[in-house]
Parts: structure tokens; C-alpha cells; sequence
């Protein structure tokens, strides 16, 4: 399939799925810290140290004999990316040593200790959990005045991606990227069992009898899914759920429209028509449907490169996430990039977070596949048909973005638990999601 995506499609679309995420889209956290926060050193942005070269093209004048360490979570595909950032942004500002130390798993945790102990990186990745944990704590760094001295605007981004890096009004990060969910297949499985293959007009239950289909014939598993919550929410914002209140204030896991699609997995799984990546020997869906151990799942655009890198010679497809009993609707993820407040080199920080989240790093990054970029002006760059029509789900009027308030991360692990307990055994839906609504409403409260 092969769509042309028009700016002016994409933010009329943009503007439809912002409202509809109302009021993340227009509202600003209001995490207020307990206890008064530590100011960090003023930063000197108006009188920097050092000059740039007559040929740097730097947005920053810069400390001289800068050297900042870069940190972020990612498989070897997405380590590529930034390893290639790092490259690019060398040309620029040959004057930055930036030296790059992923942790690809348990970042959030390990970065909170790294910051504790005075031994946090310079520039890293910020979600939502990582910017409620530092951002009152004014342990990240406000960008509004670097980026005013840049020429770097708020308006340069998709509005809605930021609304999870703003506290007071200050911006704390700038998003990196925003990727969605497609469904993903490989054809040769539905070749061997007879199968037409899917299209954009499939709903969730074409997606279980193909996957019955698939897995009674023995080669291939039919659908592929972890206990995730981020793999569920599109099940449930298809049948017009969602994980809390608009306003942020109110859980909303033990409604009929969450606990009816949590049933449809579930089933799914009882019938043998879903199996979890670890019951094919995977680390992860995306690396089944690689090892060719399932027909289908549902993961994002980061299945271009990752494809590409890893599994070339498999032949993968993706069309746009299946319809639910009440609409077509997606979710959207997007994670950014903050700079240590106690950085010793603020402004060579300030220089590779700018321009990795700048237009030319991002239109470098869209051509890989790995995500798209957070600029709504280069929204026709998107060339690959498998990423095109993934990212078809992004625009859906329904979809929505996965932010729930400062305490996202602990409503989404309230999700993720109570999908465990099912597969386990452990614990009916009815069980699971009433324990779920429970934690989840605890931590909208601020408890």
C-alpha cells in the first residue's frame, strides 16, 4: 500500500486527534513538588565562553573543550540512530565530543539512581515518568531560554507531543520522536494456511479468526502479545475506553469497555490464537515475527530499521491497525530528550539536544524508519509503504496519545500487572481490572 501523506491532511488529522485527546493537548501537568525544589546554578546563556569556528554551523556558541555524555534506552537499531546523530551533529559542532552510553533496559530506574548519586549523564532521554521525577525537582533542566537564544520554537513541534515535557509552563524536554502502532504480518504464513491477508478495513475479529486460522494449522503462531499495556490500549480505545478521565483525575480500567476487549484478548489467549513472545522464544513480538515464529502483532514504525538491520531477508507487511466494536483508533508514543541541570557544559548539551530534535536530524531519522518526526511541516517524508501505513493509525480522529496525568507510567504498569495476572491464571478479569482501577486510582490521586 502506498499513501501520500500532504502537510495540510496532516495537521487538519493532527488537529482532530489533539481535541481529542483533550485535555493532555491543552493542559499543562500539574505536579507541584512537596517540598520547596533546589534551584540549580544559573546557567550563563548570554555570555558564552567560547566562539565558534568561521565554518560552524552550531546553533550554540559553546564551552570550549565540551565533552558530554548522551544516555537513552533502545535496541541496536535505535542505538544506530543516535550513533548517526552523534556523526551528524560532529559536522556541525566539531567543537562537542559527545560520548553516547545507552542502557537499554531499566533506564528510568538506573538514571534515578545515576542522578542521586551526582553521576547522571549530561542529555537523556526524558518520559513521562523520568520528567515527573525531575522536573519539580528542577533536577532538569528549562529550556525556554536556550531555545528563545536558538531561534527554537514550541511551535515548531506537533502541539500535542508536548504536552508531557511541560510543568508551569516551562518546557523540560523537547520530543525526540512519535511513533504508533500498525498490524504487522508476515505473508508467508497466511499463504501456508490459506488465508487472505489482512487489509486496512480489518477489524479485531477478522485479526482472531485469521490468528485461530494460523495457529490450528501448526507452523507459524497466529498473534503475538505480551501483557503490555501499550499493546492492549488500542483494543480498548477501539471500543471507546481508555485508561483514566479525560481530567486526569479518575481511573477508568473496570469499565465495560476496557474489561470487554481485556475478555477478547483473553479468550484469544485461552483459545491458543495469542501467544506471548516468550511462549515462541522471543524477547519480543517484533523479534518473532523476525524468526518467523508468528503470522502477526502489533508494533510501530520501528519495525522498518529493525527489520532492516536484523532480519533483511524476511518479507514483513504492515496495514493499519484493525477496527473495534465502536471505532478505528490508535495510540501514540513520544519520548524526548532533557539536559542534566548539573551539567558542567549547559550549552554544548543545549547544542546536540536541539539539533537532535531539530528538522534536519528528524527528516535524517524519518528516512530510517525508526519513528517519524516530531516537526508537522515533514510530515511527507514518510517514503517507506510498510511505515506509511502504520502511521496511518496516528491520524485516526479517535486516537489517542498515551499520557494519563504526571502518574502515567504507574497507571500504565497497573495495566500491564493485571494482563499478567490473566495470562497467569491467576486472576479473572473482573479480578484483575478491579485490583487494576484500585492502584491506577491511587496513583491519579498523588498517592
Amino acid at each position: 500500500m502506498k499513501k501520500t501523506f500532504t502537510i495540510v491532511t496532516f495537521l487538519v488529522a493532527l488537529s482532530i486527534l489533539v481535541a481529542a485527546c483533550s485535555p493532555a493537548a491543552t493542559e499543562e501537568p500539574t505536579t507541584v513538588p512537596t517540598t520547596e525544589p533546589t534551584q540549580p546554578p544559573a546557567v550563563e546563556t548570554t555570555a558564552p565562553t567560547a566562539a565558534p569556528t568561521e565554518t560552524s554551523l552550531c546553533p550554540l556558541e559553546v564551552e570550549p573543550n565540551a565533552t558530554i555524555t548522551f544516555s537513552g534506552w533502545g535496541d541496536e537499531s535505535e542505538q544506530k540512530v543516535y550513533k548517526d546523530t552523534i556523526e551528524r551533529f560532529k559536522a556541525i559542532c566539531p567543537d562537542v565530543t559527545v560520548n553516547y552510553t545507552p542502557i537499554p533496559s531499566d533506564f528510568q530506574t538506573k538514571l534515578k539512581a545515576q542522578m542521586a548519586g551526582g553521576t547522571a549523564p549530561d542529555v537523556f532521554y526524558v518520559d513521562d515518568q523520568l520528567m515527573t521525577a525531575f522536573a519539580p525537582s528542577a533536577q532538569i533542566l528549562a529550556l525556554d531560554d536556550l531555545m528563545t537564544q536558538t531561534n527554537v520554537s514550541r511551535d515548531d513541534f506537533i502541539p500535542a507531543l508536548l504536552t508531557i515535557f511541560t510543568l508551569d509552563g516551562k518546557t523540560y524536554a523537547l520530543p525526540k520522536d512519535w511513533g504508533t502502532l500498525g498490524l504487522i504480518y508476515l505473508p508467508e504464513a497466511f499463504a501456508d494456511a490459506g488465508v487472505p491477508e489482512p487489509t486496512d478495513d480489518w477489524t479485531w475479529e477478522d485479526m482472531r479468526a485469521a490468528a485461530k486460522t494460523i495457529a490450528d494449522k501448526g507452523t507459524y503462531g497466529g498473534f503475538c502479545m505480551g501483557a503490555d499495556w501499550a499493546r492492549f490500549s488500542p483494543f480498548a480505545t477501539s471500543n471507546g475506553g481508555a485508561f483514566a478521565s479525560p481530567d486526569f483525575t479518575t481511573a477508568t480500567l473496570d469499565t465495560p469497555e476496557v474489561k470487554d476487549m481485556a475478555t477478547f484478548v483473553n479468550d484469544m489467549f485461552e483459545e491458543g490464537s495469542l501467544v506471548r513472545p516468550a511462549d515462541v522464544s522471543a524477547g519480543w513480538c517484533g523479534e518473532a515475527i523476525g524468526k518467523q515464529l508468528v503470522a502477526m502483532t502489533t508494533e510501530g514504525g520501528w519495525m522498518v530499521n529493525f527489520m532492516k538491520t536484523t532480519y533483511p531477508d524476511v518479507v514483513w507487511k504492515a496495514v493499519k491497525i484493525p477496527s473495534g466494536p465502536k471505532t478505528q483508533a490508535d495510540i501514540i508514543f513520544t519520548n524526548g530528550i532533557g539536559i542534566n541541570a548539573a551539567t558542567q557544559y549547559p550549552m554544548a548539551a543545549a547544542a546536540f539536544l536541539f539539533y537532535a530534535t531539530g528538522r534536519e536530524n528528524q527528516a535524517e531519522i524519518v528516512k530510517t524508519g525508526f519513528a517519524y518526526s516530531t516537526h508537522p511541516d515533514q510530515a511527507d517524508l514518510i517514503v517507506d509503504p510498510n511505515d506509511l501505513a502504520i502511521a496511518q493509525g496516528g491520524l485516526l480522529p479517535d486516537t489517542i496519545v498515551a499520557y494519563w496525568g504526571p502518574n502515567t507510567g504507574k497507571v500504565n504498569d497497573a495495566v500491564s500487572q493485571a494482563l499478567d495476572r490473566i495470562f497467569l491464571g491467576d486472576q479473572t478479569v473482573d479480578e484483575a481490572f478491579a485490583q487494576a482501577q484500585a492502584e491506577a486510582q491511587t496513583a491519579l490521586s498523588g498517592q
